[in-house]
């Protein structure tokens, strides 16, 4: 009978020494900092930038008609317009996603008189390429360019 109790009471012993530790840990513990989420930095290695979205940004921020031309003056220009990224990739079905949907971008399009070299050098259009170019109309950064040549007028170049 004397072992059972001292078995018991040494448990008993146990337990509340280690509820009491906890507790006082508990009580002199620093509250978990909680901290908000922020758009992390993109790192300086990183090949891959984002554009994140800036339909709310006033006139005065974005880029010219102006500048934009100047990067496309070989090009015959038919229309020019400012607009979201959402709408040219729904138009166009080549989205991105690195570019936020509400990215404003100018779409330049135009015409290119005489021969002009397509995809670095492998084909040529022979005249008349039609070119689409989408330019970031924040930074003026380049998304890239369609070129379309009309039926009769694409020669591939490793045939020359």
């Amino acid at each position: 009978m004397v072992n059972i109790f001292t078995i018991t009471s040494l448990s008993a012993f146990v337990f509340a020494g280690a509820t009491t530790f906890l507790l006082v840990q508990t009580v002199i513990a620093k509250p978990a900092q909680i901290k908000k989420q922020v758009n992390q930095p993109i790192p300086f290695n990183s090949r891959v930038r984002i554009y994140p979205a800036n339909n709310s940004l006033p006139a005065s921020r974005l880029i010219t008609i102006e500048r934009v031309l100047k990067k496309s003056s070989k090009m015959q220009i038919t229309e020019a317009k400012l607009t979201t990224y959402e709408e040219f990739a729904a138009k166009t079905g080549e989205y991105k996603s690195a570019i936020s949907n509400n990215r404003m971008v100018w779409i330049v399009t135009g015409f290119v008189q005489g021969e002009f070299s397509m995809s670095r050098g492998r084909s040529v259009c022979t005249d008349n390429a039609k070119l689409v170019e989408l330019t970031d109309a924040e930074t003026g950064d380049s998304f890239g360019r369609s070129i379309y040549c009309p039926p009769n007028n694409e020669i591939n170049n490793f045939m020359r």
